[in-house]
């Protein structure tokens, strides 16, 4: 680690990582209550991120792991609580003003879980009926930003709490990225999961199913320090992508729920 840098900070001066990560929202991150550890797509990534700063034994010893939800993400790195959050957190230009991203590490898309036997095609189905998100995310900006009639958007502080509304009656579909519908939908069975056209073409068109997720990082005022732990995560990304890691933790999690071949988004991993 070079001298006088953030990750030689963490490394021989505190001696671990502290990383924001969610623990209820499989396959991104989820408690193994048998063994006690966590499991899931972004805790594979933020362990590579701790094992390039302290080495590959015993990376556990060297994180401290902080349960977040999506509404408390940006308190938490603007109060200097954790170096980094890999937390299914989407970039947005918006979120850039109050927080560093890394390059992108996960290209997610939005999509709809519905009942299988509720009949409902698509969002212009759910007019006027109550639509379920997690607060604070940007599925429930999109929904906010959709012309009338529209569906009656209802936060919970989880995404996983949705699930609960779902079952309940309370609400009749959830928005979200593709990664958590999945794990949604792997624990109820009477669930689906619709795809990119449940939105139709006015909603697709620019990009606005696309939810790219990147590691976020406090801006602390060290502009330099910021840019070279910015720089160091990216080339930790670069380097997952390349070695075949990123494509081990995208098949043990996230395909068995997505069905589909991951790619790494290695365009969007140079090292800036």
């Amino acid at each position: 680690m070079p001298t006088g840098s953030r990750m030689r900070a963490i490394a021989q001066v505190r001696g671990y990582l502290r990383v924001g990560i969610v623990t209820d929202a499989p396959p991104a991150g989820l408690m193994n209550w048998r063994t006690l550890r966590l499991e899931g797509f972004d805790v594979g990534i933020a362990r590579a991120v701790a094992a390039a700063i302290f080495g590959p034994d015993d990376v556990d010893d060297h994180i401290q792991f902080r349960a977040v939800t999506t509404s408390e993400r940006e308190d938490l790195l603007r109060s200097n609580m954790v170096d980094m959050l890999v937390a299914t957190m989407t970039i947005t230009c918006e979120r850039k003003r109050q927080v560093r991203f890394s390059s992108v590490y996960y290209e997610s898309t939005l999509r709809l879980l519905v009942r299988q036997e509720a009949g409902f095609t698509g969002i212009a189905d759910l007019a006027g009926r109550p639509v379920c998100t997690s607060a604070g995310s940007t599925a429930s900006e999109k929904l906010a930003r959709l012309p009338t009639p529209a569906p009656r958007v209802v936060t919970r502080s989880r995404i996983a709490d949705c699930l609960v509304a779902l079952q309940h009656g309370d609400v009749d579909a959830i928005v979200g990225d593709d990664v958590l519908l999945a794990g949604l939908a792997a624990q109820d069975p009477y669930t689906t999961v619709l795809g990119p056209q449940a939105f139709g073409a006015a909603f697709a068109a620019g990009g606005r199913l696309d939810e790219p997720y990147g590691i976020a990082m406090p801006i602390t005022g060290d502009t330099a320090g910021d840019d070279g732990f910015v720089a160091f995560v990216n080339g930790v990304l670069r380097q997952i992508m390349l070695d075949g890691t990123w494509s081990r933790l995208y098949d043990e999690w996230l395909r068995p729920g997505l069905r589909v071949p991951g790619r790494p988004p290695l365009a969007d991993a140079d090292t800036s």
